[in-house]
């Protein structure tokens, strides 16, 4: 299974992680837990996340001293970082710990509201530096592919994290603005399969899968339009291609 990012859950909270847990996954996110500093250590060593949700309850020399631990390596990008607060942190942000930096850290507040978090995450994950490759915006009317972050840009502000396959899909597709793309052809130029194989249920699950983000982003989910024997299409006003330079 491919994954649009990984996301390291930190709380002593069954109950909150497993609600964190269920909001960020249903948006293709891998998402790791952690009861414990020193768990959440264990994990990072073996593996990298893009972005790290903290709760605040955790004892405050500790998240100081794993604050500077996750900052050793100047040399390689630090995890985003999230902290899960009471009420209180946004009107008294003395409250949070003393290392916290408005605009290094974000602050969503407990009891969570799984869109709230939702919208954090992709925000951050929008805001990462991105890559030397593939630096493109490929622009359909209101939305863009930006082909080096792995993300789908919407005029009205938000971008959307995407996983490999979903991103060679929407290129496939916008690369022909309202143009209906049958089956065959996308299991052809994006799973890689030969003619006359595959089955279009898998085309039929990713593109079911990138409505119910785009709807959880609170964009229109029509914007993938399907007409049965034909296939599907982007369909948007002002549906013309431009390809922009990101150089």
């Amino acid at each position: 299974m491919e994954y649009a990012a990984q996301i390291l859950l930190l709380s002593p909270d069954a109950t909150l992680l497993q609600a964190a847990q269920q909001s960020l996954s249903s948006l293709g996110h891998h998402v790791l837990l952690a009861r414990s500093l020193s768990q959440a250590q264990r994990t990072l060593t073996r593996v990298r996340a893009d972005v790290i949700c903290l709760d605040s309850v955790l004892p405050e020399d500790e998240l100081d001293e794993f604050s500077r631990w996750l900052r050793r390596d100047g040399d390689q990008p630090s995890p985003s970082v999230i902290f899960l607060a009471p009420p209180s942190a946004r009107m008294v942000p003395s409250t949070l710990p003393a290392f916290y930096r408005r605009g290094d850290y974000s602050v969503v507040q407990k009891p969570l509201e799984s869109d709230e978090l939702v919208r954090e995450v992709t925000r951050l994950l929008a805001a990462r530096p991105r890559g030397e490759t593939e630096a493109t915006l490929l622009r359909v009317g209101p939305i863009a592919l930006d082909g080096a972050a792995r993300r789908l840009l919407f005029a009205a502000g938000g971008a959307l994290a995407v996983t490999p396959t979903e991103y060679r899909l929407l290129r496939c597709l916008m690369e022909r603005p309202g143009e209906f793309v049958s089956p065959e052809q996308l299991l052809t130029e994006v799973w890689g399969y030969p003619p006359d194989t595959g089955g279009a249920e898998i085309v039929r699950a990713h593109v079911s899968n990138l409505r119910r983000k785009l709807r959880l982003m609170g964009e229109d989910p029509q914007l993938l339009r399907t007409i049965p024997y034909q296939g599907y299409a982007i369909v948007a006003e002002e549906a013309e291609r431009t390809v922009e330079s990101r150089a």
